[in-house]
């Protein structure tokens, strides 16, 4: 698997033919969380209260693209964000199963894991706070076709699904 992320303002130096200039990523994470409560432990009575999507946090490795994630985290304002996750594809490239699109995102936090011991690039860890977000799955069958994709969005502004 390879994830990839287009952050609007910011070339990287992907060498993906479907993801040109955007970001090589090591590792996302982020999650959703509802707090359910019941006063007498049974079903009939619980009550959620709203989601909380958690930042997203991403892991990458250093490359030309970190200075102007220092200056985004810094002084940047909302931007559009794409994130793919891929599987090898059928021919050449990769083909995107999952894609994450943040509207209005900032990058909140910008952190650097430099090791004397390491031999390749330090790494960064980045997070983002966002808006809004939409969820879209693209299955594929045997023979590696897209099939329809499945999609959703949540605002967390509205605390409602779009």
């Amino acid at each position: 698997m390879s994830i990839f992320m287009n952050y609007d303002g910011i070339k990287g130096e992907c060498a993906d033919s479907n993801h040109e200039e955007w970001l090589d990523l090591e590792s996302i994470q982020w999650g959703v969380d509802r707090r359910i409560t019941s006063a007498t432990s049974t079903q009939n009575d619980r009550e959620s209260a709203n989601a909380e999507i958690s930042d997203l946090i991403v892991t990458r490795r250093m490359d030309s693209a970190t200075p102007n994630i220092f200056m985004e985290t810094c002084c940047g304002t909302g931007k559009d964000v794409v994130i793919h996750l891929t599987k090898t594809g059928s021919g050449s490239g990769t083909d995107t199963y999952m894609e994450y699109t943040l509207k209005n995102a900032l990058m909140s936090h910008y952190s650097v894991n430099a090791n004397s011991q390491e031999t390749g690039r330090p790494s960064e860890q980045i997070t983002i706070s966002f808006v809004d977000l939409e969820v879209k799955y693209t299955p594929h069958d045997e023979d590696g076709n897209a099939l329809a994709a499945v999609a959703v969005g949540f605002d967390t502004a509205t605390n409602n699904k779009r």
